[in-house]
């Protein structure tokens, strides 16, 4: 089975948030847009047979940092959960899945050819 490190979870997580934090003034389109962008990207390169209790722990954080950033763009909430949920399902927010299979490495014996 394959896991992501937790130091590199804990590094996407870091970076995840920094993009809340400057991009929480966009238009919901276009920081949804870019928020699955960001979903896919981190799928597509994580997302191997094995990995899918990490790629759901960074969905469930990454929920929560958006939430957190998106309230903070007001001096009042913005969203209580329901809503928010309801938000993102309004704009289809990427799911965790399974992308690929890990790459096998093979050794490979070359045999002397007999020429």
């Amino acid at each position: 089975m394959r896991r992501t490190a937790p130091k590199n979870l804990r590094s996407s997580l870091k970076r995840f948030k920094e993009w809340c934090k400057g991009s929480r003034s966009l238009r919901l389109l276009e920081l949804f847009k870019l928020l699955n962008a960001k979903l896919r990207g981190h799928y597509n390169y994580y997302g191997v047979i094995g990995n899918y209790l990490s790629l759901e722990r960074f969905y469930y954080l990454a929920r929560r940092l958006l939430f957190k950033y998106l309230n903070r763009r007001s001096q009042r909430l913005s969203y209580n959960w329901a809503g928010f949920l309801q938000l993102m399902e309004q704009f289809g927010i990427e799911k965790p899945r399974i992308i690929k299979r890990p790459k096998r490495y093979r050794k490979t014996s070359k045999a002397p050819s007999m020429a």
